[in-house]
């Protein structure tokens, strides 16, 4: 069962728009941690908090599509249309039932994640760079992009306190610089990864030019550097 409703309630006069709203289970009411609310085909998207709340500003005004994506489930898309100067609300319930199995008895030490097994995996083929959850542990950055600054040849700049990966030294010299290619839970996102805490991210994999890149994060723009970010629930 999945339940939406929004609404619209004034805002500063500027003239982008603001989303903001909260993210439920269906059949308890209880607070959703950890959801991507995303607004597709721009830059803006975060990961909803522990009351299972949420908030985008600098949205565009015009009609988007945000999607909301919970781990294991299928994609939710719902069109809005955002006003300039305005502020849009909006309430998801998520249908979170399981369906119970016969009982098993599992013995050994816990599994890594789904998700991460293919992280392991391209680790350890020597390629790429790698940042684990337990190197993130041990720096205990403030920011995401200070895991990034030990990478060789990642250029990071920084303007009035935000941070920005910028381009890779191989793509400076042929190319004269040009974006990277970032993925977020393997799908493409134009999102600011400082946007992320260090305590929402499992994993980090950085390739500095398309003969490293992997065929699933090759996807045509890869010949300036990809950066995969792997999520996580905080606390988990």
């Amino acid at each position: 069962m999945i339940a939406l409703a929004w609404l619209s309630t004034p805002a500063s006069a500027q003239q982008t728009a603001t989303l903001s709203g909260q993210v439920t289970a269906a059949g308890t009411g209880e607070p959703l941690l950890g959801v991507q609310v995303i607004v597709t085909g721009t830059k803006f998207w975060t990961l909803t908090n522990a009351e299972g709340q949420f908030h985008i500003v600098g949205v565009p005004p015009g009609r988007q599509v945000v999607e909301v994506k919970h781990t294991g489930r299928a994609p939710l898309a719902f069109p809005v249309l955002f006003e300039p100067g305005r502020t849009m609300e909006l309430g998801v319930r998520l249908e979170t039932g399981t369906v119970e199995l016969p009982e098993l008895l599992v013995e050994g030490r816990d599994a890594t994640p789904a998700k991460m097994s293919s992280f392991f995996n391209r680790k350890g083929s020597g390629q790429g760079y790698f940042v684990t959850r337990e190197d993130i542990e041990k720096r205990e950055p403030r920011i995401l992009t200070d895991m990034l600054r030990q990478v060789p040849g990642l250029r990071i700049s920084c303007d009035f306190g935000r941070c920005q990966a910028q381009s890779f030294q191989e793509a400076r010299r042929i190319m004269g610089g040009c974006p990277i290619q970032y993925f977020l839970d393997g799908l493409p996102f134009l999102g600011d990864i400082d946007e992320m805490t260090p305590d929402q991210v499992e994993g980090i994999e950085i390739y500095r030019g398309s003969a490293s890149v992997p065929p699933e994060f090759n996807r045509g723009t890869a010949m300036c550097g990809v950066i995969a970010i792997w999520s996580r629930v905080p606390g988990a």
